[in-house]
């Protein structure tokens, strides 16, 4: 503490110095404008952070076995994936896809058009390399040379055996030949699916799909028994062979049958790649088997091994966290805007009543005010809504519905009601009603509407802030309207009577007292770290047992009684016009306190003694005169009056004129007092901005000036405030504040009652009479003493007036 105490005097005042010179600030910072903007930048993204869900930007790695360095608990409900069942899933999907078959319907005339081009290229080379006499000892070589095959091989790509070469080469592979051989192949594949493939149990059972490779049609087909394999088609061939060759020729039918059987191609062949295709297409349609995972359920505790099953929901809580960072951005941005937009529309709405007259930078202090309650109306709600989850756990009994109701919703809007006014208290609330929207969960969707229905009793019935103790009737006023809130939401949801809605009903009552409570406690923090002067501060400083007041009984007496009498009169007045009668009256009570200072240099304090103004020059008196208002500012501000009685002892003259001096500087022997401008006998103003301050200079020329009355009757003090508000509304004093004609004639209505009452008659008796009289005689029970005038010295200064 001791090396905290010698820093802070040592830097503290060096920072202080830097920034009370000007130059010094960067000009933004002093710009009220960009400091408002700034204030709500502030808020709303305080606001966007905390109601925005926060997400991990780093991922701890996490194996099988390994244990746990700490509790991973889920924030919210996820969906986790479960393997086993997901493959097994996805395997019987794949198993239910039919396999796919290409079919070539042109296989046929494929292989007849290959057969007859062999059988032409033989014939074509026939005649070119034959001679006649060759013919008999040398054709077969024509088709095959030292045991490679031969032109008719070649082309059809196939083996052939010396026999069948020969009976071909004796017919000469005549195309007649070709045509018979093609008119078979054709007769096979007529009307028939061939293939090589021997179809699983499977397929047999689902069917395959036949995807027609020229037109690229595709059919399913479930009957796989018509479909002939490729071994079975020779039988078949021996068969048609006899319809086409002669029996007269075996060799001939055991040729055709054998070349036709070698030629013979599949027509429907198995397409692995498209199988695979569509088996992985139907694997990745089907959906994870999937189990959840609940808000508030403990994933792994601290000091445990993680299994396959942790894993996996590890897994997926990180991966859903991962998916929600690409969208964070842009979730963020439109919250703040939203937030920001909204903030701003209430700001414009609320600057009538954010802003003092005369003061146009103490919109940023009370907006700041503003920022700070709704930061802790908001941790309020936030640390409400942890602490439910706990008693839960502890009292499953209590749901966290349950406490939701408990929530002191409303203390945000009191304490703005109390601080600043009605209007400003309704906005705040539209406000957090938007902002509790966003923080309760969404089945809760009678909250904000309950919450709201409890700003709107606050706002009612917070009229009157005059002693702590309104607070607690407010809460429990609110208690009671939210059972009967909680009681009408129950009906309407159709909730029937039982434990849990006795269990709402004292939540929502103790969140209403609550309320009141908490605003008890922090008003006080409140008004001090942003200078409000409230009406129980107020009725604080209305205590005339104050330090300041009982030395000015003793120092000031005149003084004194001077301001308690401009207090009675000015607080009659603001009841009148509708002012705020309390801060009037206080302001009176404290509006001349820096007379305190030098007393017996005005009037009203000074005795039968030398006027000490006889020795001053009237440029000099009337800066003693005029000195009071700064010293009664300096004196409000080592008192904490706050700014309200501070400005109203700083106008509370204006920029009036001191008039006995002025008239003395112009009768004075001396030519340079004499040229001196009427500027410097008037005080410095500001003029009054407010009805309150209007009045407190009013009150105080007022009753100054009637201490000058010579038997105050009711008829001269009536022309005296006249006289007194004309001559102040014609000197241009009331310009600047609200007060209209209307005002002035029930503010000189309100003064001439109390100057009555301050200056009544008193019945004269008979030993008064007999004392100062002793000559004089009775001419009625009612006779009044002549009252001596308050000028008992005719060159003292009519310092009271001023």
């Amino acid at each position: 503490m001791i090396i905290l105490k010698a820093i802070t005097e040592k830097h503290l005042p060096v920072w202080k110095k830097w920034f009370s010179q000007p130059d010094n600030i960067p000009g933004f910072i002093k710009n009220p404008r960009l400091q408002r903007v700034s204030l709500l930048v502030l808020i709303s993204l305080m606001l966007t952070f905390f109601l925005l869900p926060m997400v991990s930007f780093s991922r701890p790695e996490y194996k099988i076995g390994a244990i746990a360095n700490k509790n991973i608990k889920a924030d919210r409900d996820f969906l986790v994936e479960e393997r086993a069942a997901t493959d097994l899933k996805r395997i019987e999907a794949a198993k239910s896809v039919p396999s796919v078959y290409d079919y070539d319907d042109h296989k046929a005339t494929q292989i007849s058009g290959s057969l007859m081009k062999a059988f032409l290229a033989v014939q074509e080379s026939r005649q070119r390399t034959i001679t006649d006499d060759e013919d008999s000892s040398t054709g077969t070589l024509a088709t095959r040379n030292e045991g490679k095959p031969g032109i008719f091989e070649k082309s059809l790509e196939i083996r052939l055996s010396d026999e069948e070469l020969s009976v071909l080469d004796q017919r000469e592979f005549s195309s007649t030949l070709a045509e018979k051989i093609s008119s078979l192949i054709m007769d096979v594949y007529r009307d028939r699916m061939i293939t090589n493939v021997t179809f699983s149990p499977a397929e047999h059972e689902r069917g395959i799909l036949i995807k027609n490779v020229r037109t690229l049609m595709e059919a399913h087909e479930n009957k796989l028994s018509q479909i002939i394999q490729i071994q079975d088609v020779h039988q078949l061939l021996k068969e048609r062979v006899k319809s086409i060759f002669p029996a007269t020729d075996p060799e001939l039918r055991k040729t055709a049958a054998s070349l036709a059987g070698k030629l013979l191609q599949p027509s429907l062949t198995y397409n692995r790649e498209a199988t695979d295709i569509s088996r992985r297409a139907a694997m990745d349609a089907v959906k994870p088997v999937s189990f959840e995972v609940q808000k508030n359920e403990m994933i792994v505790r601290e000091g445990e091994k993680i299994t396959i099953n942790d894993l996996d929901k590890i897994n997926a809580f990180f991966k859903q966290q991962s998916q929600e960072k690409t969208s964070l951005l842009t979730g963020f941005t439109g919250m703040f805007l939203l937030i920001f937009s909204f903030a701003m529309a209430l700001l414009f709405l609320s600057q009538k009543w954010l802003s003092a007259p005369g003061h146009p930078a103490s919109q940023n202090r009370l907006l700041l005010c503003l920022t700070a309650i709704m930061a802790f109306q908001f941790l309020l709600i936030k640390a409400v809504i942890f602490i439910s989850g706990a008693i839960h756990q502890a009292f499953p009994f209590l749901s966290t519905e349950i406490c939701l109701y408990a929530i002191p919703f409303a203390t945000g809007t009191l304490l703005t009601g109390y601080l600043f006014n009605r209007q400003v208290a309704l906005l705040f609330s539209i406000f957090i009603c938007f902002l509790i929207a966003l923080m309760i969960p969404s089945q809760q969707t009678y909250i904000p509407l309950f919450a709201f229905l409890g700003f709107i009793i606050v706002i009612y019935k917070g009229d009157n802030y005059r002693r702590r103790t309104v607070f607690t009737k407010i809460g429990l006023f609110l208690g009671l309207t939210n059972m009967v809130t909680i009681l009408a939401l129950s009906l309407l949801t159709g909730q029937q009577a039982s434990f849990d809605t006795l269990l709402k009903l004292i939540a929502g009552f103790a969140g209403g007292v609550l309320s009141g409570i908490i605003v008890a406690g922090v008003g006080p923090i409140f008004e001090s770290l942003f200078g409000f002067t409230t009406d129980i501060r107020l009725m604080e400083l209305a205590n005339l047992n104050q330090p300041i007041f009982q030395r000015m009984i003793i120092e000031a007496p005149g003084s004194y009684h001077h301001s308690i009498i401009v207090g009675s009169m000015v607080e009659a007045a603001a009841e009148a016009i509708g002012a705020d009668s309390i801060l009037c009256k206080v302001s009176a009570y404290y509006h001349d306190i820096g007379k305190i200072k030098k007393p017996l240099y005005f009037i009203e304090n000074q005795g039968k003694g030398e006027n000490r103004h006889d020795k001053l020059s009237p440029r000099m008196s009337s800066l003693v005169i005029i000195s009071h208002v700064k010293d009664g500012c300096e004196l409000a501000a080592t008192c904490k009056l706050g700014r309200k009685i501070t400005d109203i002892i700083r106008q509370h003259h204006g920029t009036s004129l001191v008039g006995y001096f002025y008239e003395k500087a112009k009768r004075d022997k001396e030519p340079s007092i004499r040229d001196l401008p009427e500027s410097h006998f008037r005080y410095p103003g500001p003029r009054p901005q407010t009805k309150e301050a209007g009045l407190v200079l009013l009150g105080d020329v007022i009753e100054a000036s009637s201490r000058t009355l010579v038997q105050p009757t009711p008829s001269r003090i009536q022309n005296l405030v006249r006289d007194r508000i004309d001559k102040v509304f014609m000197d241009g004093q009331l310009d600047e504040c609200d007060l209209t004609l209307k005002d002035l004639n029930l503010i000189q209505e309100s003064f001439v009652r109390i100057l009555n009452g301050v200056f009544h008659h008193r019945v004269t008796y008979y030993d008064d009479i007999h004392a100062n009289n002793n000559n004089g005689k009775i001419k009625s029970v009612y006779d009044y003493p002549d009252r001596k005038s308050a000028e008992k010295n005719h060159l003292k200064p009519q310092a009271d007036s001023q």
